[in-house]
């Protein structure tokens, strides 16, 4: 075994007094109470009067949220002086203290499924919001289709980098066209599509994440079933987790994926080490290759720790090569289609290395963007499961290396996202840790183990802690985002179908003044009517050949408006450069405005 299990009551030392329990367990609470309080009056104060997302979703979302965590803090700390509720405390322990956890744990199961399935068509509307999520669907309907490039028609080529001007892969003489991103996200998502169910996938990859991570604290702990029940419970319980798998974001496969390796590689066997390089191979192809190896490589160290060196090299050797191939995936690809432009187009190597050069960013506000990104991590989850992490990292005398494995890896991604990614943008809780959930419901269960003993009235306080922070979770927590997350998606919803329904060849969008306006540029991967472009991206002679040949609808400011879409002020060099785009379709009289109503 790579881990060993842990001792029959959770730890390598006599169980911990009642009052050691419960200070360790105030401690962290204190911790990271007074961590988030701090940086959520600074970050209120930075960003008061900017437009970026992260500041709207400080304000607007997640502030409330916090301060509700801390009045939970408050209330838990008071619990724990005035001892609220034993009998209450005891019944949850008997609850969650089984022999056999598979029942309670297919309980959390069914109910989180339900919850995200159902969420899918009423608080995300079947929608993509962001473009990266509707790219995803877009290469996606591309795979179904049996191919891995949609070919572009010869009259539109020219047009292409109005048809889609963000995260498309950009080809000499746009004979084809695709996303960005490795592909394994939307090849997922294609055989629900194919199979007439993609609202399915997000649902059955969470469906993966939640019993991979049972199974993994099931070989940690087997004495201890009801930490497995804990993991479980914490994971479903995590808006990020719920909310997030409702959408086609690749983030939902990195945890799925992230924790059926980790179970694989817990095994320790021949067979689970093979069919973890395979998961590997899927896991680093889902959209970035870069996500999955941050995750993995603590694991590797441990190895070569463990001086067990033909492992460790066969798992290098494995993801030199999984990494190689998908770095060179484009170039692949090109030459297995035979296009045209495959002996100019540079998308291996190089391009590899040029798009990593050119999203490194060394700014000033990077340590803005990342607090406000932990912080956003941080309201987006159950409010005990940070504190319970703490407790089960700090407590070394208790715990396993993995734990140490899994928050080493929280580290590596977080130092790399500060430098390639600060900002996050579009997401739900923090997405760049999303494929950690499940590292830290299991570090979290390591709290609980260490502050538990089944037979100590120790257990109580953490059991009426973690029954209270499950009960805010989904009676107060998950209502209050789900709602917040239905209001922003609707209006870019409604403007989407406004567009797809307009009357008309071709829909020009003018993203002046709309928050995030360009993102409603999308097309069907096969250019089926109508057409949508990029005002900004279109000069006079495109302009005038449109039309001249098309019906034209605009889709602009004053229709966002009515459909609900936040207008804010664009910069002055934008608003110079389409104001003479938008004088030029009123001087041809070209378009009429599309119709929409706010559904």
């Amino acid at each position: 075994m790579l881990v060993q299990p842990m001792a029959a009551n959770g730890g390598t030392e006599p169980a911990l007094p009642a009052l050691a329990a419960r200070n360790r367990l105030t401690a962290a609470i204190a911790i990271v109470g007074g961590i988030s309080f701090g940086c959520t009056a600074a970050g209120l104060v930075a960003v008061r009067t900017s437009e970026m997302i992260s500041a709207y979703f400080l304000t607007v979302q997640d502030a409330a949220v916090l301060l509700g965590f801390g009045l939970f803090f408050l209330a838990a700390v008071a619990a724990f002086q005035k001892n609220w509720a034993a009998n209450w405390a005891t019944a949850v322990l008997r609850a969650i203290d089984v022999r056999d956890a598979r029942l309670p744990v297919a309980i959390i199961l069914v109910v989180a499924c339900g919850v995200i399935w159902a969420g899918v068509h009423f608080i995300y509307q079947d929608f993509g919001l962001s473009l990266d999520e509707f790219m995803a669907e877009f290469d996606a309907r591309i795979i179904a289709s049996g191919h891995l490039l949609a070919a572009v028609a010869p009259g539109w080529r020219d047009l292409v980098p109005a048809l889609q001007p963000i995260f498309r892969l950009e080809l000499p003489e746009n004979a084809y066209w695709s996303s960005a991103y490795l592909p394994m996200n939307a090849a997922i998502r294609a055989i629900f599509v194919l199979l007439g169910a993609p609202a399915l996938a997000g649902t059955v990859l969470a469906a993966i994440a939640l019993i991979a991570v049972f199974a993994v604290a099931r070989r940690l702990w087997p004495a201890r079933p009801d930490a497995a029940v804990v993991a479980t419970l914490l994971l479903a319980c995590s808006s990020q987790f719920l909310i997030t798998a409702m959408t086609p974001y690749a983030m939902t496969a990195h945890l799925a994926l992230n924790m059926v390796w980790l179970w694989l590689f817990l095994r320790d066997t021949r067979t689970g080490h093979a069919l973890a390089a395979g998961v590997a191979f899927v896991a680093c192809g889902l959209h970035q290759v870069i996500f999955h190896p941050l995750f993995a490589a603590p694991f590797i160290l441990s190895l070569l720790r463990a001086r067990r060196w033909k492992l460790t090299a066969w798992y290098v050797a494995v993801y030199a090569a999984i990494c190689l191939f998908w770095v060179l995936y484009w170039t692949l690809v090109l030459r297995a289609v035979q296009a045209p432009m495959a002996q100019t187009a540079d998308v291996g190597v190089r391009y590899f290395l040029e798009r990593i050069a050119s999203i490194v960013h060394l700014g000033p506000n990077n340590l803005l963007f990342m607090t406000l990104n932990l912080l956003r991590f941080l309201a987006w989850q159950s409010p005990i499961v940070i504190p319970l992490a703490f407790v089960g990292l700090l407590a070394k005398r208790e715990s396993n290396r993995m734990i140490v494995d899994l928050t080493l890896g929280m580290a590596l991604t977080l130092v790399a996202m500060l430098v390639l990614m600060p900002f996050q943008g579009h997401g739900w809780g923090y997405r760049y840790l999303h494929g950690f959930l499940g590292g830290l419901a299991l570090m979290a269960a390591q709290g609980w183990i260490c502050l538990t003993d089944r037979n100590a009235t120790a257990a109580r306080t953490p059991a009426l802690v973690l029954a209270s922070s499950v009960l805010v979770s989904l009676l107060l927590v998950l209502p209050w985002q789900a709602y917040q997350v239905h209001v922003f998606v609707r209006p870019y919803a409604a403007a989407a179908a406004a567009i797809a329904d307009a009357k008309a060849d071709v829909v020009i969008v003018d993203p002046a003044d709309i928050w995030y306006g360009e993102d409603l540029v999308r097309n069907d991967p096969f250019l089926r009517a109508p057409k949508v472009l990029s005002l900004s991206w279109l000069d006079a002679a495109h302009l005038g050949e449109l039309c001249r040949r098309y019906d034209v609808a605009i889709f602009d400011r004053d229709v966002a408006q009515r459909l609900g879409l936040r207008i804010v002020s664009s910069l002055p060099v934008t608003l110079e450069r389409d104001a003479k785009r938008r004088a030029l379709v009123q001087s041809l009289h070209c378009g009429h405005r599309v119709v929409g109503d706010l559904r």
